[in-house]
Formats: C-alpha cells, sequence, structure tokens
C-alpha cells in the first residue's frame, strides 16, 4: 500500500517559523541547477525571516540569508519544525 505524503511548500511558512527541506519540484532539471547553485540542498535547517503579502520570502538558511522568489519557493518542499533552534 503506498502512503500518501502531504508535501508542504516554503511558500506555505509563516515568518518565524523554523523548518527542514526534504524535497523538490523535480520536473525542471534548470531549477534544481538554480538551487544548487544557491547553496540549497535537501536536508538543510532553516527559519523565515521575513514573508510580507507581496515580493520575495526572506530565509535564513544555514546561517545564509537569501530571498527566494514565491514561484520558486512554492516548488521547496519543507517539513515545519515546532521547536525553533536557530
Amino acid at each position: 500500500m503506498n502512503k500518501i505524503e502531504y508535501k508542504q511548500s516554503l511558500n506555505e511558512l509563516k515568518s518565524g517559523d523554523v523548518f527542514k527541506i526534504v524535497g523538490f519540484d523535480e520536473s525542471c532539471r534548470n531549477f534544481k541547477q538554480r538551487l544548487t547553485d544557491l547553496g540549497i540542498h535537501k536536508g538543510q535547517l532553516g527559519q523565515i525571516i521575513n514573508k510580507s503579502f507581496f515580493g520575495p520570502i526572506e530565509v535564513d538558511i544555514d546561517g545564509r540569508k537569501l530571498a527566494i522568489g514565491r514561484g520558486m519557493a512554492k516548488k521547496i518542499y519543507v517539513k515545519k519544525i515546532k521547536c525553533p533552534i536557530l
């Protein structure tokens, strides 16, 4: 029996949320290469620094601050961590 796992995307989180990257949308090879160029990999921990109604989402991933566009954030799958560790 296959278990269907809900994938929460980065853009679904709120400011201050801590997360672990669990996967990416695999439909576009260029997207995965872009994330690699930015130093974003599966298993990294991060925190949403600022998420306003418009514009990019500001995140801290392994001590690096990045602004990620909302379209890109929809393709990054995360697991929310309840205990803030960053």
